[in-house]
Parts: C-alpha cells; sequence; structure tokens
C-alpha cells in the first residue's frame, strides 16, 4: 500500500469516528428513571436497575434490552398505597359516621379537657341580674289614712354581674355527674345609672311580715307582739340607702324579736341579695353521656334528693327532668316543654315554643313563661293549684306561694308588676305598668345543641298581708299584696369563640362533611388506580443506546 492510500484510509477512520460519537444517544439519568420505575429488575434479578448491553461487532448491530415487571416493592411505594387505602376508609367511615355525630356526641361525654367540660365548669361571665326597686312616695299620706293607695316609684336597674363556679365535680356509674354550683353577684357601676347610697322610703318589711306570719295567731301572741312594736317604737315605713336594702336590712324589732322568738326570727339580715346570695350553693346530680341524649343535663337529684321536699303533690315537688338553665338537651323540639329550675323560686317552671328567630347566622328557637304559670284554677280550669302553702290563706291568681323556701315568711312570686295577675292586685297600688315586653321571661336557644343564646328571666317578690286584725297600726295594709322588689337575670349573649364552634357545628359542618367524605373516597381510589395502572402497564427505558459502525476496512 502506497503512502496515498494510507492516508485516503486515516481521514476516513477519522470522520467515521466523528461520526459515531454525533449518533451516540444521551444517556439517561438511572436515578430519575429509578424513582419512576421502582419494581421492575433486570432478568437476573439483581438490582432494581437495568443495564442494558450493546455489542459491537464488524458486520452487525446490536441493542437489546430485557426487563422482568415485579409488583409493588420499595418501601416508599408501600406507604403511598397505605395512605391511599387509609384516605379511602376514612372518607367511607364518615359517610355512616359523620364528624357532626362524633362531635355531639362526644360533647355528651363531657370529657375533662376538652371545650364543653372547660367551659361548662367555668363558664363565661355572661349573665346580668338586675334589680328594681320601689320607693313610697306617699308614706305619710298612707299612714295618716289620707290615701288610700300606697303610691310606688320604680327605682332601678342595679346591676350586678352573676358569676358561677362548678366545684367538686364527680362522675357516677350510673350515667350522672354530681358537682356543687356556687353564684356570687358583683356590682357593676358602670351600668348603674344611680348610687348605692341613695336613699329611698320602703314599708317596714319586718314587722308588717311578721304581723302577717301571726295573722291567726292568739290573742295573747298578738297583743304580746304589738307591747313589743309599741316598745320598740316601731314605724311602718323607714328610710334606708339602696346599699342596706340590698345586703343588710335589719330593724331593732327584728332583732328583740329573735332573742326572744328565734323560731319566729331565724334571721336578722332581711337585706334581698343577701338572702338569696347568702346561701347560694347547691349539689346537684345531673345525666350525662350519649346513653341519656334527651336526658342530657336534666337534674336527677338536688342536694341528694329528686324532690324540693316543699310541696304535698309529688308532681309540683319533683325537680327530675329540669335545668338549671347552663344548657338543655340536644336536639329541642318546638314540641318540648324546657323546664327551668331556680331556687328563688322555689319550683319548677315550664318554658313553651313561642316563634323562630335569626341570631348569629342560625335559626333559633324561642320559648317563653307562660302567661299562666302563676294563674290559679278557678281562672283556667286545666291548672292544678299544688303550689300552694296550706298553712297560708289562698292567694290571687298570679302568685305563687314561696314561703316555704323563706321560713314560711308570707312571701309570693309573680310577673313583675303583676303581669298577667288578677286586677284586684292592683286594686291598693299605683305606679306600676305590666307590659309583656319589659316584663315577660324568655329563652332563646340553639335547638341542634341545646346550647341558650340569650335568656331574660323576671320575677318579682310580693309581701302578702294576711288579716291583721289585732294590730291597730297595721289594719290599713290588710288583705295587700305589696311588691317588694323584681329581679331580670340576663344571659346577654356568648363569646366569640363559642359562637364560632357553635357555627361551624351547626352550619358548616352538616353541609360541607358529606363532600369531604366523598372527595376522600375518590382520591383514595385514584391513588390505588394509578399504583396499579404502574404496576401493569410501566416500562424501564434503557438506560444507554450506541450506534456502531462496521465501514472500516481492514488495514493489515
Amino acid at each position: 500500500m502506497d503512502q496515498n492510500q494510507r492516508n485516503y484510509y486515516k481521514s476516513n477512520i477519522a470522520a467515521l469516528n466523528l461520526t459515531a460519537a454525533l449518533v451516540k444517544s444521551e444517556p439517561v439519568d438511572e436515578k430519575e428513571d429509578d424513582a419512576k420505575w421502582p419494581c421492575l429488575e433486570t432478568a437476573s434479578g439483581k438490582g432494581l436497575s437495568t443495564e442494558t448491553s450493546s455489542t459491537t461487532s464488524r458486520g452487525e448491530t446490536s441493542n437489546t434490552s430485557n426487563h422482568i415487571r415485579k409488583p409493588l416493592c420499595t418501601i416508599g411505594n408501600s406507604f403511598y398505597i397505605f395512605s391511599a387505602l387509609v384516605l379511602f376508609l376514612v372518607g367511607s367511615i364518615t359517610i355512616v359516621y359523620t364528624p357532626f355525630n362524633i362531635l355531639m356526641n362526644e360533647r355528651l361525654k363531657m370529657v375533662r379537657g376538652l371545650p364543653a367540660y372547660e367551659w361548662w365548669k367555668n363558664p363565661p361571665d355572661e349573665v346580668l341580674l338586675r334589680v328594681y326597686l320601689f320607693n313610697v312616695t306617699n308614706s305619710e299620706r298612707f299612714e295618716n289614712g289620707i290615701d288610700s293607695k300606697l303610691e310606688l316609684n320604680e327605682i332601678g336597674p342595679i346591676v350586678f354581674r352573676e358569676l358561677l363556679r362548678h366545684s367538686d365535680v364527680r362522675f357516677n356509674d350510673n350515667g350522672t355527674m354530681t358537682y356543687v354550683a356556687t353564684r356570687t353577684a358583683v356590682f357593676l357601676p358602670e351600668m348603674t345609672n344611680i348610687s348605692l347610697d341613695a336613699n329611698l322610703i320602703l314599708p317596714n318589711f319586718a314587722a308588717l311580715g311578721m304581723a302577717s306570719y301571726l295573722w291567726d295567731a292568739s290573742y295573747f301572741t298578738k297583743y304580746g307582739f304589738k307591747l313589743m312594736m309599741d316598745m320598740m317604737d316601731t314605724k311602718m315605713f323607714i328610710k334606708t340607702s339602696i346599699n342596706d336594702c340590698l345586703w343588710n336590712l335589719t330593724d331593732p324589732l327584728v332583732q328583740k324579736a329573735k332573742t326572744m322568738m328565734p323560731g319566729l326570727v331565724p334571721e336578722e339580715n332581711m337585706g334581698i341579695l343577701y338572702q338569696i346570695y347568702n346561701k347560694f350553693t347547691d349539689e346537684v346530680t345531673v345525666f350525662m353521656g350519649p346513653e341519656n341524649g334527651r336526658r342530657f343535663f336534666t337534674v336527677d337529684k338536688y342536694h341528694g334528693k329528686s324532690n324540693l321536699g316543699i310541696w304535698e303533690d309529688p308532681k309540683c315537688d319533683s325537680v327530675q327532668g329540669s335545668s338549671e338553665g347552663v344548657t338543655y338537651h340536644q336536639f329541642v323540639s318546638k314540641n318540648d316543654t324546657l323546664k327551668y329550675l331556680r331556687k328563688t323560686m322555689c319550683r319548677v317552671t315550664p318554658l313553651k315554643y313561642k316563634n323562630e328567630v335569626a341570631k348569629s347566622g342560625m335559626t333559633m328557637y324561642k320559648f317563653i313563661l307562660p302567661n299562666n304559670v302563676f294563674s290559679h284554677p278557678q281562672t283556667d280550669p286545666s291548672l292544678e293549684d299544688c303550689f300552694h302553702n296550706p298553712k297560708s290563706t289562698p292567694l290571687l291568681s298570679g302568685l305563687s306561694d314561696v314561703s316555704p323556701c323563706y321560713y314560711d315568711f308570707p312571701i309570693a312570686a309573680s310577673f313583675p308588676h303583676f303581669l298577667n295577675g288578677d286586677k284586684a292586685l292592683l286594686k291598693s297600688i299605683t305606679g306600676l305598668k305590666p307590659n309583656e315586653e319589659n316584663h315577660g321571661s324568655y329563652l332563646i336557644v340553639e335547638p341542634l345543641t341545646g346550647v341558650p343564646v340569650e335568656s331574660r328571666a323576671r320575677s318579682q317578690s310580693n309581701l302578702v298581708m294576711h288579716p291583721t286584725s289585732g294590730f291597730s297600726n297595721i289594719d290599713k295594709f290588710s288583705n295587700m299584696t305589696i311588691p317588694m322588689f323584681w329581679a331580670e337575670y340576663n344571659q346577654v349573649g356568648l363569646p366569640w369563640y363559642i359562637t364560632t364552634l357553635m357555627y361551624f357545628t351547626v352550619i358548616v359542618l352538616p353541609y360541607t362533611q358529606s363532600i369531604g367524605s366523598i372527595l376522600m373516597m375518590i382520591a383514595g381510589l385514584a391513588m390505588i388506580g394509578k399504583s396499579i395502572f404502574d404496576a401493569i402497564f410501566g416500562y424501564k427505558k434503557p438506560l444507554y443506546s450506541y450506534s456502531s459502525l462496521d465501514l472500516l476496512p481492514s488495514i493489515s
């Protein structure tokens, strides 16, 4: 071979080598490909990647890639499948056992540490107590016999915040919970437009009450009491401050009578709020738990008994099925009668459905204290007059005897200003203007949860004067019913965090839980389907591919 031929071959070899380099394909990233196809393996079964063998020989070009598909094999892929199954199962279960029902059942259990229990144990201070007193404007004219009616001027409101605390909580084996409820009152001067030091003139309730208590006593007992009043120069009207009227009302006659007749006067301090809150600590046992859904938080025992121990008729005396008003049973119906127990009322009072109201974006039910709750059978034959003290005289319709709760002192409860009462109650009194809006009682409750959102419980305490013959200076008060004061317990609302949770539970959750469950099921199925598809139809791309050319002649 001459020199020219050798040069010709060398140039051709260089050109062919360049061509081979250009047609060589780009390498495939092995790590990336393994992530896409984690379950493929070589024919030899070694490793998780496939090695492609390209053999270049003279006169022959060979590209081979042999694969065996292997099902779901990596930890990452197993976790992916597990997550898909969990998602599908959760979606399926929540179709039947909805989050709404689970949340409502958990509330019934009253688990320590959860919101339902903690908010009940230390409830928000959202209850206001408004007290209204009656100032007598014609005391001298009435006492001198010039006027035959008492002229009253309403003073108030004097506003307090009622604090309620629950302690000594015990969970019983029979599905009940026992606790001690303690109530106190804190004065709110910023909400009161009158000073507690302001004076007013009141009937001498202590002297008048003792005289009324002794209305059927013997002549000698009455005469002895009259001598004691004369000796103490007891007046039928007293001048006192608002603060003393509420917290420290006493009289020398009361102090003397307690010394001589402790059975007649068990308590010296006749202050209105002192009498209410001095011993306002009660042991209550209520039903709880999902098995007591309709009886949730209704009273089973009150001071260890199923009744008050006051009224002869068991139906009137029973406390079972009533509520202290902190909460009511879930799923309240318009046909339900909610029973409210208030110690100062000395009885259980019913609340009847009136209408729907919209509040905080939710539909709620308004229940009212019926107009005939203090009526008597002679005015409403459908009623039983079982709230009657056999030791006293029959009361006019519109009055409910509460004397057994106050040492048999002649006190009766009514609507404020004698609303819905017998017209004869106003015969000896002027200055009262009863109306439903200002003097009626109502409750607004969210029906699904049974949570009370707003309420106004109003009642008036009155001194009942029985026939007072034998007390010459008291005779002009005979057969009168004298208003002492009236009070309003007002739940003004709920804190925003409770309202927000209630809105989520009542409005958001029921309308979104089905959609959420279906979406979880679809997502779980899609993830499972993708894994199965990848395992069946997935393939592994070759890592490398070469083109080999055997175009060179032998130079040997």
